[in-house]
Parts: C-alpha cells; structure tokens; sequence
C-alpha cells in the first residue's frame, strides 16, 4: 500500500424498528491507521459501537456515545441536527478531545471526514501485520 492512498470507513445507519430517533445515527464507527514495524507493514483497529441509554435529545439534535469497544477511557459523541440535517461528532481519547467533524449534510461525506482521525495515541485498538 503507498502512503497516499486514503481510505475511510462510512457506517451504516443504525436503523430498529420502532426507535426512529436512532435512524441518523451510526450502526458502529471505526478507525483505522497504518505503520511500518521492523519491516512488517501494521494495521490498527478500533470500533466504537452505541450505548442505547445514552442518548438524548436537545432541541432538534440527538446525541449518543459511542464506546470503544477495546476498551480504555474511549469514546466518541455523535449528534445529528435535524433542523439543517447536518451531523457532529467528536472522538476523546483518555478524557480528552482529540479531533471533530461537523457540519457536513452528507452521511458519506461526514464519515469520511470523522474517521480520517485514524488512530490517537493511548487509543484502544487491535493490531494486525498485514
């Protein structure tokens, strides 16, 4: 793989029936980086899958956290506006911010952009020689 090559990950909607409120928000969200260790080319992993009883409502948005499921003091805050239909999320890594997305109306486009964030260090993740 050449260092230039991008890649990012769009989740699917988390969609239950009967809990429409969930629809613009994310089935799972992962997190991917690369690197090269004694000559063997590594990929970290981290997924982040919804806490249900965290969700609220403010206004026109809906929040929820997102907790990593590796473990550590992990978690992302996704929120959807639908006033302007836009989404919001922001990753912490051991209590602090360590980057955001906002302000994109386009559920690819605002995917893309969150999990261009890749790996943090001190992040929970699982490694892989590929």
């Amino acid at each position: 793989m050449d260092n230039h090559d991008f890649i990012g990950f769009v989740p699917h909607r988390l969609e239950i029936a009967g809990f429409p409120e969930f629809n613009n928000h994310p089935f799972n969200v992962m997190f991917m980086s690369h690197t090269i260790k004694d000559g063997q080319q590594i990929s970290g992993t981290a997924l982040y899958e919804p806490e249900f009883h965290t969700f609220r409502k403010e206004g026109v948005s809906g929040f929820m956290k997102y907790r990593n499921i590796y473990g550590g003091d992990c978690h992302l805050i996704i929120g959807y506006n639908e006033e302007n239909k836009q989404h919001h999320g922001e990753k912490f890594v051991n209590g602090k911010s360590v980057g955001f997305a906002y302000g994109i109306d386009n559920w690819n486009i605002f995917f893309v952009h969150l999990t261009m964030l890749g790996l943090a260090v001190g992040e929970g993740c699982m490694f892989e020689q590929i």
